[in-house]
């Protein structure tokens, strides 16, 4: 049974339990599959930091970056939707995040990622309701057959009637966080690949594999010491076609020495890994990047339930209230384009490309 299925069935078992006992937990479900499950969770850190006014100046100078991303985001699903039907793009790449946990994305290190993206994000939108004195009711889960789709805070009715920039301002915090874990995660990730550790060999091919074998550890290679990744990495770059390298290892606790010759691609053939805790952090340090950029970007899709939506709905209005008359003009004119009206009829087209999309590539 493939890794898909497997967490599918899982999900599943998960969600009945849940369902049996949705009254006690609070659990509120919609059409049998899907569920919000509501929490106190975080309320207090939110109040707390949400009394500083700097988060309303920082939400409202986001908007038009965040237009920008939401824009960049839409063109690329189009383009990536069109190469998935032509055959240019392979199914897989349009498989939902969840379904590449256990094949891709290991399954610590992943979750671990994913509950650091949803919790800033949405611990983010928290505090900029409150800065604007925007009650915050609950925080929560939102689930489909017990997947969790993503987290939630609850604002209070003040959000619907708020003007357009504030609701804008507030939207564009949680991809704002999720974009400043992802720009600190950068130099945490170089600097992780600089950790000492020992390098063990798990997979060997030609020309390597005469001589190496899994399990060996890289001790030496061509004088130089290897302590960690990006020890090995720069040795890696350095690699020339048909070129003889001395590469000593570490097996059985002896230490052996052997002269490889490079391919004719300029390769030795040998796969490495670090040590568990290493590799541990390493994988949690990668994958907390990557959730976070993709969950900033898809959240500025311009579609409901999306943040995109209020943030595009903010730009016209935001730019309407500037000194300069050539940008009020541009102002009164996007907004004939970006509204309420057209931004529902974008939601339609986004949700349709990505289901339809998903549904292919699981065909």
């Amino acid at each position: 049974m493939d890794t898909s299925r497997l967490i599918l069935i899982m999900a599943i078992i998960i969600w009945l339990i849940l369902y049996a006992i949705r009254d006690s937990i609070n659990l509120k479900t919609y059409g049998g599959i899907f569920g919000i499950l509501r929490t106190k969770f975080g309320l207090k850190t939110i109040e707390k930091l949400g009394r500083y006014k700097i988060w309303q100046k920082i939400g409202i100078i986001s908007i038009p970056i965040c237009v920008i991303l939401g824009f960049i985001m839409l063109f690329n699903i189009i383009t990536m939707s069109l190469k998935l039907l032509s055959g240019t793009l392979p199914k897989e790449a349009a498989k939902p995040v969840v379904f590449l946990f256990g094949d891709v994305i290991p399954w610590i290190p992943g979750v671990i990622a994913l509950l650091i993206a949803i919790s800033v994000h949405e611990l983010a939108h928290g505090i900029f309701a409150r800065s604007f004195g925007i009650k915050v009711k609950s925080s929560g889960i939102l689930l489909l057959l017990g997947l969790p789709l993503g987290a939630f805070v609850e604002l209070g009715d003040e959000f619907k009637n708020a003007e357009k920039k504030i609701r804008g301002a507030i939207a564009s915090a949680g991809p704002l966080a999720n974009l400043l874990i992802f720009l600190i995660a950068i130099p945490l990730l170089s600097f992780s690949y600089t950790l000492p550790t020992e390098l063990k060999i798990i997979d060997v091919k030609e020309p390597a594999s005469e001589f190496l074998q899994k399990g060996d550890i890289i001790y030496e290679i061509n004088g130089k010491k290897i302590n960690s990744l990006e020890d090995f990495n720069e040795f890696a770059k350095t690699i020339e076609p048909n070129k003889e390298y001395e590469i000593k290892v570490l097996r059985d606790n002896k230490l052996l020495s052997y002269k490889i010759v490079s391919s004719n691609e300029g390769r030795i053939g040998v796969m490495i890994s670090p040590d568990k805790n290493t590799a541990l952090l390493i994988n949690t340090i990668y994958w907390t990047y990557w959730s976070n950029f993709l969950l900033a970007l898809f959240n500025l899709l311009p579609a409901i339930p999306l943040d995109g939506f209020h943030v595009w709905n903010a730009f016209p209005e935001l730019l309407k209230e500037r000194k300069n008359k050539f940008i009020v003009k541009i102002g009164e004119i996007l907004e004939l384009i970006i509204n309420e009206r057209t931004l529902s009829s974008i939601t339609l087209l986004v949700w349709w490309i990505l289901l339809g999309s998903i549904v292919y590539s699981m065909w």
